[in-house]
């Protein structure tokens, strides 16, 4: 049996400096049979095969909100979050030759509503996406070569320049230019953003691109899927869903179902957020709130768990309210992002049983967009507050709209400090490293109803963990990763 077994070892989550003595994982099979201090274990185990790392163990990341699909996009596309003017996007277009062309990760602020009517007719295919995913450009070109119609839809902003339409779509309209988004998925694609996610010392992620569902399973059946997933159910599939028997956590540890996902309102950078009472902005509702609360109510019944996307303070009071007086406690429904609330929403957020699943990177990125349009808002990306709430944080990172790095986003719920500020964004909402560190692992995990199994360093637990070259418990928290190891097997090493 010895042959089978394997010791990693490092400077362990125990220890919180590089002068304390190595600890070590000792790993059979795909599990962990014991953590000890690496001399014992060499004694008790003289022939197990040992691997030598100069850094610190901790369990693998898990990312609690991402779109595999987007990303895979992004990666194989042309990214456009550099692009900050209309001068910098019109030369991108005319130094490329693809056709049609896609561009991701775009800052829709950073152009004016004029330049985006001239680009409208520009006599080129041109597809481009927002940085938030809630605004869609499309060219006129692009839109009549597929007949699409363009018109109003509930739930959706057609952005319009003295009355004349600019290409942009938000939210529900996006739907109308589905066929123009969605663009074929190989395995290809999604194992490079696999090796992404495992460059960060990610191992493990709910993933909310459902169209994506096929791909992932041919990669299991062969073999090669890298990184756990859980996924995500589309909202218009839950009643195909429920009579086929489909459970949230049905499946395997490699691929599961999560969570149905229902979208309450758009987003900040779009202006779509459905703020309370239209303060600072309206925004828009994408659902009813009747059909929410029968959504809630018929999806845990049967055994799904609910993801609602909640950002502007109208929507989070529409969502906990849905899920207080509709949701069942033990099936931990979420609401995604809460990134804005207000005091009326306190007891309700006490109250309503709920797992707050979040992502820290947006309060430092979103600094900028937000003082321009939120002023200063008090409760924005309030983790400091949804934990004295009692609620279990699960952190992410909504990649691609966001760098997948847990990293960077334990950083920005320690410091919140956006770039070349050097004054904390809101202090009083900082958490700690270890509350923010217990975000990404066991928090994610607990909201998927996989923390039997992953999440901690534990005896009987799966064998993924991340090998870090600094401790995160030091002052210094801007860290790399070494290597990436899942059920004991080393997958990704830098």
């Amino acid at each position: 049996m010895e042959d089978r077994q394997k010791i990693f070892r490092g400077i362990s989550i125990y220890a919180d400096s590089e002068e304390k003595p190595d600890f070590a994982v000792l790993v059979e099979h795909d599990k962990i049979n014991e953590i000890s201090l690496f001399s014992i274990l060499r004694e008790q185990f003289p022939t197990a095969q040992v691997f030598d790392f100069p850094g610190f163990i901790y369990p693998a990341f898990f990312d609690s909100h991402l779109h595999l699909g987007e990303l895979s996009y992004l990666l194989s596309s042309m990214n456009g979050e550099r692009i900050n003017s209309f001068f910098a996007l019109v030369d991108t277009i005319n130094n490329s030759k693809e056709d049609p062309l896609y561009i991701y990760n775009l800052s829709f602020n950073n152009l004016t509503i004029k330049e985006w009517q001239k680009l409208f007719n520009l006599p080129r295919k041109i597809f481009i996406q927002s940085k938030d995913e809630h605004s869609v450009f499309v060219t006129k070109v692009f839109i009549e070569s597929t007949g699409i119609e363009i018109k109003e839809i509930e739930g959706g902003v057609l952005e319009r320049h003295n009355g004349n339409f600019v290409g942009i779509f938000k939210d529900k309209a996006i739907d109308l230019v589905s066929t123009i988004k969605e663009r074929k998925t190989s395995s290809q694609s999604i194992e490079l953003a696999l090796d992404y996610l495992l460059q960060r010392g990610i191992a493990s992620v709910v993933n909310f691109d459902f169209s994506v569902l096929p791909v992932l399973m041919s990669l299991k059946s062969g073999g090669l899927l890298k990184v756990r997933i859980v996924q995500g159910i589309k909202k218009d599939f839950l009643k195909d869903a429920v009579k086929e028997g489909i459970k949230t956590n049905d499946g395997d540890k490699f691929l599961k179902f999560g969570p149905i996902k229902c979208f309450m309102d758009g987003s900040l950078g779009s202006k779509t957020a459905y703020m309370e009472n239209g303060v600072p902005f309206q925004g828009v509702l994408t659902m009813d709130e009747d059909e929410l609360n029968s959504i809630v109510q018929f999806a845990n019944s049967n055994g799904i768990q609910v993801a609602v996307h909640a950002i502007g303070s109208g929507a989070v009071r529409i969502a906990l309210n849905a899920l207080g007086k509709y949701g069942r406690p033990e099936m931990r429904n979420r609401i995604e992002h809460l990134q804005f609330f207000d005091k009326e929403c306190f007891k309700p957020l006490k109250l309503t049983p709920f797992i707050a699943s979040m992502q820290p990177i947006h309060a430092t990125s979103d600094f900028k967009i937000f003082r321009r349009i939120m002023g200063d808002y008090r409760f924005a990306y309030a983790w400091n507050t949804v934990l004295k709430a009692n609620k279990m944080l699960a952190f992410g990172s909504d990649a691609p709209v966001e760098d997948a790095s847990p990293i960077l986003g334990i950083n920005a719920a320690v410091k919140r400090l956006p770039l070349n500020e050097s004054v904390p964004f809101q202090g009083e909402e900082r958490i700690s490293i270890e509350e923010a560190f217990k975000a990404y692992t066991v928090g994610s995990s607990y909201a998927t109803f996989s923390e039997s199994y992953v999440g901690e360093l534990k005896k009987g637990y799966l064998a993924d963990f991340v090998i870090l070259e600094k401790s995160l418990f030091t002052d210094n928290i801007n860290n790399s990763v070494l290597a990436t190891i899942l059920g004991g097997k080393i997958i990704w090493m830098k």
